[in-house]
């Protein structure tokens, strides 16, 4: 029998270095990110029945600046001095922002065309990090880290936690599943942890302080960051030897990461200069705007639509790494939700007693069954079938009776949906121009035929003036 508890908790994250092998790059996100770390969560959680709700980020003090980080805060502003900008999430970033300026550099000009080719859409660009920037940005600061820290998922994956490189990377952090491993980032089939806020923020900035220490150097941590150190140990041998500078600027780098950079600043000088390039800048409050209730056991997702009166849609939003019709199996998992919407879901959960946080219904095993055939028929996975039946294997008997979810068809059907309009990014509509293919456009826009079909559930067959949903990385 489980216990019912909510969880006030305090995030600490514990680091330690082992070498891994590296690997290479050719995405245009950082899958080589994370590759030569080994670090751990606290887990150490104030269990305390008495606690409503958890906060998110309550942790020791840090430092407030790291080595290499210049404070270019400006003196403090009276109240009647302080702009709208100011107060906003964006003057408070802007504040501490401290890496240096861009250099000459064709990819840096070639990124602010980009972002700024229409009106409305860098501010488009940025508001998508609304639910998860206020959390990331208090990381930053907490741990002292420049503030352009905060704006490199933008880079990443467009502030997206369900972003998918062509390679493999996942989440707004896009993190290989090989390096989750060595930074113990979950990579089961009802949570990929990659796509958790709190975990691949704690895994992500923990490797960029690692390489900070490594390089001395932030441009080149976050450069290390997309092609590896190894990479970057490489290049500066090779400028050391040439009796040539040693600075980012003059490495001789692989093409993505000679752009990686550049964005990033490109971004952040966007932020910068937003009125004199007439960006009006979205209103992201730097209040975290969730908090977290502890689930002894896992909860059918329909369940908590029904004590949460949240759509699906932003209890995903919210828990980006929930693949399936049941929260993860890890316990006790921590349910974020709208802050405004705890209280009521903690009174309600009161009264729902653990056995029944997952609806099941019986199923006889016909002659010929499988259990991966009745996954298959009922939205849910093996494994979580033989959960809910205590099952040690997968063999079944006809016959018997087993219990089946009632509920998870639907649910995982319509998470499969959504997961598929989230995969890619950040997209734009493209207009079919005589001589083009797929393969053509999936080159010019670095992406794949195979997303660009998912995206428009097309076949190779496309014709001069449709349009197609390119993803844009």
């Amino acid at each position: 029998m489980f216990r019912i508890s909510f969880v006030l908790c305090s995030l600490a994250a514990l680091s330690g270095c082992q070498t891994v092998q590296e690997t290479g790059s050719s995405s245009p996100y950082a899958e080589t990110t994370l590759s030569e770390t080994d670090v751990g969560l606290d887990e150490s959680a104030l269990y305390d029945p008495l606690a409503i709700v958890g906060e998110l980020g309550e942790a020791e003090d840090s430092p407030r600046l790291q080595p290499g980080h210049s404070d270019s805060s400006p003196a403090v502003l009276s109240e009647t001095e302080l702009t709208s900008f100011d107060r906003s999430i964006w003057g408070e970033i802007s504040r501490q922002f401290a890496l240096p300026q861009i250099r000459d550099s064709k990819y840096a000009e070639l990124h602010r065309k980009r972002l700024t080719h229409a009106d409305g859409f860098f501010s488009e660009f940025l508001a998508k990090s609304e639910v998860y920037l206020p959390y990331v940005w208090q990381e930053v600061q907490r741990r002292g880290l420049p503030a352009e820290i905060a704006l490199l998922p933008y880079v990443e994956s467009a502030y997206s936690p369900w972003a998918v490189s062509p390679m493999g990377a996942v989440g707004m952090w896009q993190i290989m599943p090989g390096t989750a491993r060595v930074l113990d980032l979950d990579l089961g089939q009802t949570c990929d942890q990659r796509r958790d806020i709190v975990h691949s923020t704690r895994a992500a900035l923990d490797y960029l302080q690692q390489m900070h220490a490594k390089f001395d150097d932030w441009l080149l941590a976050i450069a290390a960051y997309n092609a590896g150190p190894g990479r970057i140990d490489r290049a500066i041998r090779e400028n050391k030897r040439a009796g040539k500078p040693t600075d980012f600027w003059s490495l001789r780098l692989p093409r993505e990461t000679r752009r990686y950079v550049p964005r990033l600043l490109v971004t952040r000088d966007l932020i910068l200069d937003a009125k004199s390039n007439n960006i009006a800048l979205p209103n992201i409050s730097s209040d975290i705007g969730f908090k977290t209730v502890s689930l002894e056991a896992p909860m059918e997702v329909s369940l908590v639509q029904e004590l949460s009166g949240l759509p699906l849609a932003d209890i995903r939003k919210y828990n980006p790494c929930i693949r399936s019709w049941i929260t993860p199996a890890q316990t006790p998992y921590q349910l974020v939700l709208p802050a405004s919407h705890v209280q009521s879901f903690a009174t309600k959960l009161v009264s729902v007693s653990v056995r029944d946080y997952v609806r099941t219904r019986p199923y006889k095993v016909q002659t010929g069954d499988t259990l991966s055939e009745i996954a298959a028929r009922t939205g849910a996975s093996v494994t979580e079938l033989m959960m809910l039946n205590g099952m040690q294997n997968a063999r079944i008997v006809a016959g018997r009776t087993i219990r089946v979810p009632s509920t998870s068809e639907n649910i995982t059907r319509q998470l499969a949906r959504m997961e598929l309009g989230n995969a890619y990014g950040e997209t734009m509509r493209y207009r079919v121009r005589a001589g083009d293919s797929l393969w053509k456009i999936a080159q010019r826009f670095r992406t794949t035929v195979t997303a660009i079909r998912k995206l428009n559930s097309t076949s190779n067959l496309i014709r001069p003036g449709e349009y197609l949903t390119v993803p844009v990385n």
